[in-house]
């Protein structure tokens, strides 16, 4: 298929930052994109559950492209196989990004994979973020995927266009055990969003009050802020959490949705800051501090170190006190090199996702048609 001819891509979802970050910056796409159904009963603008995954809506409005990111958890994988069914029909590709090989809101994987074994199979070419996750793609589903690297997350108009513009993070002086006070006070915050299926804080506490301890040693004032949601999924957990931050003498900071403003304003406040993944594939939320600048420690699981070998991040193995207060040290101490991105760097990646989008959408179309015409 030649890259001038025009056809329709339906990405589930549409309205998604990582979605929209996948078109190109300056110029309509060579398709045309359609927007996310309205979802019945749902406020305008919620685009979950996707209706784009219902096989009835979608035989009604099939596109040439069905390309599939989230969402998919609303449906069985026998509602999916009927998507299947619909796009062979009608001649239409299946498009998947692998963003996730554990579903990070559920414990329990196996509805996950079960929807997973009905989508790589079936689609006509598959995507995802990092070569860790291509490898367990191949030697789960035998399919090879082609890797496409996160884009950034932070509006490009906000991400610094200049090296001059882009400061490193302030620091702390110190010379070692028994040096003079530091200059000011280094804030450790530990994230725990809204305490989902795959975050537990708990684990990350005796780490962090490791680190401080040792920065107190140095003569380093520290203290740490974990922040939450005001409306958690696991209430239980929010309680056990005031516990336990009181106990520790930990900031906790319970708050509501916070704009995209005043998010990035507070991640930048923050000298470190911890991801207490308990399992997950990739984090936008680590990409979205790699766009700030700030320095991230994240468990070495799923697929987070394959997302960047960038000096802001360094890795910790899961429940390890001891080597998570090792990595937010390190972090501090190599902090005045660390940076926001580049703007035209990351416009750069942004047209090269774009283009390589687009060039896997003319393809996938292409062997969704050839096949239509050997089953004629």
């Amino acid at each position: 298929m030649a890259p001038s001819d025009h056809y329709t891509v339906q990405m589930v979802p549409s309205d998604h930052p990582y979605c929209r970050h996948v078109l190109p910056p300056d110029r309509p796409p060579v398709y045309a994109l359609r927007p996310d159904p309205p979802v019945p009963g749902a406020p305008a603008g919620q685009w979950w559950p996707p209706r784009a995954l219902d096989a009835d809506w979608l035989r009604e409005n099939v596109p040439d492209v069905l390309h599939v990111h989230f969402g998919f958890d609303s449906y069985t994988p026998e509602q999916l196989q009927q998507v299947v069914y619909v796009l062979r029909a009608a001649g239409s590709a299946l498009v998947v990004t692998v963003h996730d090989l554990h579903n990070p809101h559920f414990t329990d994987r196996s509805r996950h994979l079960a929807q997973l074994d009905v989508l790589i199979p079936a689609a006509d070419e598959v995507l995802t973020l990092t070569r860790p996750a291509a490898a367990e793609i191949l030697a789960r589903w035998d399919r090879a995927a082609t890797v496409v690297p996160h884009p950034h997350i932070v509006p490009l108009d906000r991400i610094p266009a200049r090296a001059a513009d882009r400061p490193g993070r302030r620091r702390a002086r110190w010379a070692g055990p028994g040096s003079a006070a530091a200059d000011r006070e280094i804030v450790i915050g530990v994230n725990a969003k809204d305490l989902r299926a795959n975050v537990d804080p708990f684990s990350a506490l005796p780490g962090v009050a490791g680190a401080v301890r040792r920065l107190r040693g140095r003569g380093v004032a520290a203290r740490v802020r974990v922040d939450v949601r005001e409306d958690p999924q696991d209430a239980e957990a929010l309680g056990r959490l005031r516990a336990e931050c009181a106990a520790y003498g930990f900031d906790l900071w319970e708050h509501g949705r916070l704009g995209d403003d005043a998010l990035h304003a507070d991640l930048r406040s923050l000298d470190v800051t911890v991801l207490p993944y308990a399992f997950g594939t990739h984090s936008g939320w680590l990409e979205m501090c790699r766009d700030l600048g700030v320095p991230v420690a994240v468990p070495d699981l799923g697929c987070f170190a394959g997302q960047a070998t960038s000096p802001a991040i360094e890795t910790f193995a899961p429940g390890d006190a001891a080597a998570l207060a090792d990595a937010v040290l390190a972090l501090l101490d190599r902090r005045d090199a660390i940076r926001p991105a580049d703007r035209s760097a990351r416009r750069a990646q942004r047209e090269a996702v774009a283009a390589e989008h687009e060039r896997l959408y003319a393809r996938a179309l292409a062997a969704a048609r050839s096949r239509q015409t050997v089953g004629a």
